[in-house]
């Protein structure tokens, strides 16, 4: 009986482990797509803490404490992620845009390509405030707020 309880157990795990991993090589392929747009990028920046919230359908995929930024000329790019230890497990990447089919194009696999519905720049705390999508029973809402960013960065953030 103890032998099946732990087989469950480690079926359990293994089915977290293969459904994380998953995720963060698709996040990874998509990030190095980001090497064709170089000459596009203003400006990278890593390890950003940052803060969520879903409504709606539960997407565990943008649950996360930090992320990576890339300003583009024309779009906004979110990358989630959790680290354990020292190694990063990139969780979803968001693409915020108002050319939304010519990223589509090029990001197949992102989490999200979408136009925000609300962008607040200057935030309680001076936090950057990001919110899209409707809560229902089929789509998710997620409001993301990123800390510590500075005015320059802040303006580089073309939607």
């Amino acid at each position: 009986m103890n032998y099946l309880f732990i087989f469950a157990i480690l079926i359990i795990f293994l089915i977290i482990y293969l459904d994380r991993s998953y995720a963060h090589k698709t996040v990874v392929k998509e990030l190095n797509k980001l090497k064709n747009l170089k000459s596009r990028i203003k400006l990278e920046k890593f390890d950003i803490k940052c803060s969520n919230f879903t409504s709606g359908r539960k997407n565990l995929g943008f649950h996360y404490r930090k992320a990576d930024l890339f300003f583009l000329e024309d779009a906004f790019i979110v990358a989630g992620f959790y680290k354990i230890f020292s190694l990063k497990v990139y969780r979803s990447i968001a693409v915020f845009t108002k050319d939304i089919e010519k990223f589509k194009s090029i990001f197949n696999k992102a989490d999200e390509i979408v136009t925000p519905d609300r962008l607040n720049l200057n935030s309680t705390n001076r936090e950057v405030y990001i919110e899209f999508g409707k809560a229902s029973f089929t789509s998710t809402n997620v409001s993301i707020r990123l800390k510590n960013l500075s005015e320059e960065e802040k303006q580089l953030i073309k939607i």
